[in-house]
C-alpha cells in the first residue's frame, strides 16, 4: 500500500489555512460593500444609532493636557474609521451627561468654494475642536452651564459644522457663573491653553478668548488662531440675552431645557428651539462675516444663495413633514440623517 510523505502534512495544512483566511476577507469586505441596488439605512427599520458614547479614563478624568487629548483623538480617529456606515441613522444622546459624545466625521467631504472659500484647514478645525472638547469636559465636571450660540449656533442648524467659511467659535455661559468659570480655566496648565481678556464697552460685557498657546497670534494680538469667543449672558422675567447685545432678547423657554446638537466631531449643548435665535431664514442666503479673525482685520462681506454652495459644502435638509429629522446632504448625496426628540414648542 502507498504511504503518503508526511512531510506532505504541513505545506498542505499551510495552505488551506491561507485559503480560509482569503474566503473570511472576501466575506467581511463583502458585507461592507456598499450595493448600489440595496436598500440604504435611512429606510432600515432598524436604523444604526451612532451616537458615539465615547468614555474612558482619560475623560472620565476631565483630561486636558495635550497628551490626553491627542490620544483621545488618535483612538476616536481609529474606532471611528474602522466601521463608519455610509448615511448612518444618528439618534442624539440625551442631556445633560456626564460623559463625552463623539460624532462620526470624516474629511474626505471637505471641499472648497471660489465663492466662499473654506476658513479653517484641517489641522485649525481640529484644533478648534480640541478646545471646544476642554471646555465640554470642564464645564460639565464644574457644572458650568454653557450652550453654542451666533454662528457656531447657525453651522450647528445649517451644516451640522462649523460655517465652512467661518473662523471663529461661539459659547455662552450665564454671567452668575463667570467667576466659577475663570477660577476653573485659571488652574488649567497655562502652557497649554491661554485665556485673554477682551475689554467691551463696560466691564460687564468684557468676553474671554481661549486658545492654544503654540498658535500662531492673531493679528498680534495677546490671544491666538484658531479661538473661541466665550460671551456671558443674562436671564430675567423669562428672557435672556447676551451681555453684548442686550437689545436682543430669547425666550427662556426656547433655550431651555438645553439639548445636544451636532458640531463637527462633536456633540454640543445648543438651545432647544435654534431658529429663533435667527431673523431670517438660514436656508436662503449664505453670507459671510465683515471680519477676519485669523488677522483681525475687516473684509468684504459676501452674500449668495446658499443653493449656490451645496455642490461643495454639507447642508441640513430638513423632512418636508418635521423639523425633527435633519438630512445632511452634499450634492444631493446622504451623509448622515439626525433624527431628534420631537419636542413641543412654546408659542
Amino acid at each position: 500500500m502507498y504511504r503518503r510523505s508526511k512531510t506532505l502534512h504541513q505545506p498542505i495544512l499551510i495552505l488551506l489555512v491561507f485559503v480560509l483566511i482569503i474566503i473570511l476577507i472576501n466575506y467581511s469586505s463583502v458585507r461592507h460593500t456598499k450595493c448600489s441596488s440595496c436598500p440604504t439605512l435611512i429606510n432600515s427599520t432598524r436604523p444604526m444609532i451612532f451616537s458615539n458614547n465615547f468614555s474612558n479614563t482619560e475623560d472620565e478624568s476631565t483630561a486636558v493636557d495635550d497628551l490626553s487629548i491627542l490620544c483621545l483623538e488618535l483612538t476616536h480617529r481609529l474606532n471611528n474609521e474602522q466601521d463608519l456606515r455610509q448615511s448612518p441613522v444618528i439618534f442624539p444622546p440625551s442631556y445633560p451627561s456626564t460623559k463625552t459624545f463623539r460624532f462620526p466625521y470624516r474629511y474626505s467631504h471637505w471641499k472648497s468654494s471660489r465663492i466662499l472659500p473654506r476658513a479653517f484647514s484641517r489641522c485649525e478645525h481640529t484644533l478648534a475642536m480640541h478646545l471646544l472638547t476642554i471646555i465640554d469636559r470642564l464645564c460639565r465636571q464644574h457644572n458650568i452651564t454653557y450652550f453654542m450660540s451666533e454662528g457656531t449656533l447657525l453651522g450647528s442648524i445649517r451644516h451640522h459644522d462649523i460655517i465652512p467659511w467661518d473662523d471663529d467659535v461661539d459659547i455662552m455661559i450665564p454671567n452668575r457663573q463667570r467667576k466659577r468659570f475663570t477660577d476653573v480655566f485659571k488652574e488649567v496648565n497655562e502652557t497649554l491653553i491661554g485665556l485673554v481678556l477682551r475689554e467691551g464697552d463696560t466691564s460687564e460685557q468684557d468676553y474671554y478668548k481661549l486658545f492654544y498657546i503654540n498658535t500662531p497670534s492673531a493679528g498680534g494680538y495677546k490671544w491666538h488662531f484658531p479661538f473661541v469667543d466665550i460671551f456671558f449672558y443674562e436671564q430675567r422675567q423669562s428672557y435672556l440675552w447676551n451681555i453684548n447685545y442686550p437689545d436682543d432678547k430669547f425666550r427662556d423657554r426656547d433655550v431651555f431645557p438645553l439639548v445636544l446638537r451636532p458640531l463637527g466631531q462633536l456633540w454640543l449643548p445648543a438651545p432647544r428651539n435654534p431658529k429663533r435665535f435667527f431673523g431670517f431664514d438660514p436656508f436662503d442666503d449664505c453670507k459671510s462675516h465683515f471680519w477676519n479673525h485669523r488677522i483681525e482685520s475687516g473684509q468684504e462681506e459676501v452674500t449668495v444663495k446658499c443653493d449656490r454652495l451645496k455642490r461643495i459644502y454639507p447642508f441640513v435638509v430638513q423632512n418636508n413633514k418635521t423639523d425633527w429629522v435633519e438630512i445632511l446632504k452634499i450634492n444631493n448625496t446622504v451623509i448622515h440623517t439626525v433624527i431628534f426628540k420631537k419636542l413641543r414648542y412654546g408659542a
